[in-house]
């Protein structure tokens, strides 16, 4: 996940899988289908001598990468990184959104603390 503040509202802040999954979209679904006829196709074209066993060790991987690329996308949603308001719509906002921080100049970045009068102490070292 990036480094940044999302851009847009925050569903679930650390969705899990299964979150993930119930939260797909149709075109979730197309992207795994196309992947995985798209991988498929491929080893049966490339796969001259066992064309069948190719075709279907090349569908079982596409499969694989295109469930991974969903989760990554839908948790990215959930989270805030990518638009969604559908989700939003569907499942509401989290209470907590974070608090949107905008440095004054980029020369000079500030950080953040939460507590502002926490300095090291030295006192026992040697």
């Amino acid at each position: 996940m990036p480094f940044s503040e999302p851009k847009f509202t925050v569903v679930n802040p650390s969705p899990t899988v299964d979150d993930c999954v119930k939260s797909m979209r149709i075109r979730d679904y197309s992207v795994i289908g196309g992947i995985t006829a798209g991988s498929w196709s491929y080893g049966y074209i490339f796969g001259k001598p066992a064309r069948m066993p190719t075709a279907s060790t090349a569908a079982a991987l596409g499969f694989t990468f295109a469930g991974f690329l969903i989760l990554q996308d839908t948790r990215k949603r959930l989270m805030g990184y990518a638009e969604n308001t559908k989700e939003v719509k569907l499942y509401g906002a989290f209470p907590e959104q974070p608090s949107k921080f905008v440095q004054k100049d980029a020369r000079f970045p500030v950080a953040i603390t939460t507590d502002p009068k926490s300095y090291p102490k030295y006192d026992n070292y040697n």
